[in-house]
This record gives C-alpha cells, structure tokens and sequence, in this order.
C-alpha cells in the first residue's frame, strides 16, 4: 500500500445556526478541498468535534463524505473513538462499509484510559477488528487525552494484536518519539504528522504525510513552505511556519476551531457555529479578527475561495 502523501484537512462539521449538522455543504467543501491541493480528509476528530456528535450523526457525516468524493482519489479517515466501546466498534463496521474510506482511527479511552502500552493495543485491537479490511491509525494526542506513551514502544506491541495496524496519527511535539516511531519495525508504519505549528519540523524529520486543521483555509502557505525546504531555501521556509504560527495565535483567542469555520466562511464554506463547550465567536468579534489576520498576511497565503 502506497504510504499517503500531502496534505490531509481535519475537516470541520457544517452546523445550522441552530447547530444541527448540514451535509448540503459536504459537496461544496469537497470541491473546494480539492481546489487546494488537499489529498483527503480526516473525518469526526478533534476538528470535527467528533466528541461532541452523536454516532448516527457521524455515521450520516460518513456517508456525505462518501458521496461527495466517489469516483475520486480522495482519501478518507474516519475517527471511530468514542467512550463508549462498543459504540467505537459500531462506527468501525459502519466505516467500513465504504469503499472511499481509505483507513478508521481511534484514540484510547480518555476516562479511566489505559495504563499500558499493552491495555492500549487490546483496547485498539477491538476496534481495528471491526473493520478487519481497512488500515488502522491510532491517533496519538496526549494533550487532549492526557494518554502519555511512547508510539515507538507502543507499535511493536500493537502490531502482534492489530493485523490491519498502518500507523499513527501522531499529533504530539515530541521529535523524539517521532523519528523512533518512524523507525520502527523498519519503517513500516505510516507516521501522519499533526500540530501543524512545526510541519516543518516534521518534514526536515522525514514525515511525508500531515493532517491537519489549518489545511481547510491556508494550504497554501504549507505547500509554499514545503517547496521552499524542498528547493532549500530555509530561510523562506522558517519565515512561512513563523508566519502560520501567528495566524494560529491570532485565532485562538476567539475560539479556535469558532473562528477557523468563520474564516472558511470567508472563503465560502459558511460551516456555521460550534458546540459547547467550545467558545463560539461573537459577532462583534468577526470584524476584529479579519483586520488582524489582514495584518499578519493570512490573506496572501489563505485557500482560493469556491
């Protein structure tokens, strides 16, 4: 299998104003991405707010993005965790039903989680099986989490219960336990980077493939940061991920993944407003922020609109 390579956007969920989902968007978003130069998605994650939707609502998320990318190369990961266990291996099964979704992923439990590297592979073992045919990723992202494990002690161990084990969704700043992850077992994992932050940290390290949220509005400025590594001219390169590290700082205090669906909205995905616990943005917030992201170059290095 042909590791995956470019960009992959955490999508966002189109919400009606009264925050029930809208997949007459799924179509649009799907063109648009592609208009970028995005490779695939990452589907009912952390950017998705996975958590926070019913399983039937990412079950009908699943199948809108099935629809909008049939006939396409487009790669589709769906997030399968949930609390529930055996609503985890539900959203598996049903995932697996769809030959546009290229691979499932899952976290560890977050409550009461796993206390080993071997209770987190049986734990993911559950799931993998549910979609025996699909690749499996676990999605590695402490922070959110709070499950602190190496992916390079991890892997060995999972790979003896996970026949369908393709890698990690490594959302984590330890460089360290990157590289040695991409090392294990001889490279046979697909390392998919996250913290868009330092892609070009990951990238100098070798990673090949990046999912992030950031690629819904500026892909640009990533694939212009690559080139520039690429051609090796760093200087232009360190200048670029500085340059998206201050457009990240410049949404958060707004509400990040809020203030990321309002600029897709400026772009023409209107995705509409977020759930609770996550700060919305408020109205009068809106104008204030475009003229700070005009400031900081955002619209130099911003997706083209639909």
């Amino acid at each position: 299998m042909a590791k995956t390579q470019g960009l992959i956007a955490a999508t966002h969920t189109p919400m009606h104003p009264d925050g029930s989902i809208n997949t007459s968007l799924i179509p649009g978003y799907f063109t648009f991405l592609q208009k970028n130069n995005i490779r695939g998605i990452f589907l009912n994650g952390t950017t998705s707010e996975g958590y926070h939707l019913t399983s039937e609502e990412r079950k009908i998320m699943t199948e809108a993005w099935c629809r909008a990318a049939e006939g396409s190369d487009f790669k589709i990961f769906v997030f399968c965790g949930n609390l529930s266990g055996k609503d985890a291996l539900e959203l598996a099964a049903h995932a697996a039903g769809f030959e546009q979704v290229h691979g499932i992923s899952a976290t560890g439990p977050f409550y009461q989680n796993p206390s080993t590297p071997e209770l987190l592979a049986a734990y993911c073992a559950q799931i993998a099986a549910a979609a025996p045919e699909k690749p499996f990723y676990y999605y590695h992202i402490p922070v959110l989490t709070g499950i602190h494990m190496s992916m390079a002690q991890f892997l060995p161990i999972a790979s003896n219960l996970i026949p369908n084990l393709a890698g990690v969704k490594f959302s984590h700043t330890d460089l360290e336990d990157l590289m040695l992850s991409q090392d294990a077992d001889n490279g046979k994992y697909e390392i998919l980077t996250g913290v868009d932050e330092i892609a070009l940290a990951n990238k100098a390290l070798g990673a090949e493939g990046f999912i992030g949220s950031t690629y819904n509005f500026m892909a640009p400025l990533f694939t212009a940061m690559f080139e520039a590594f690429e051609s090796g001219n760093l200087e232009s390169a360190r200048k670029l991920q500085k340059l998206a590290v201050r457009i990240v700082r410049t949404l958060v205090p707004y509400g990040y993944i809020s203030a990321s669906k309002f600029i897709m909205g400026e772009l023409g995905i209107p995705n509409g407003p977020v759930r609770l616990p996550n700060r919305q943005i408020k109205e009068e917030e809106k104008p204030i922020l475009l003229k700070e992201l005009k400031a900081a170059g955002f619209f130099d290095y911003s997706c083209k609109p639909l």
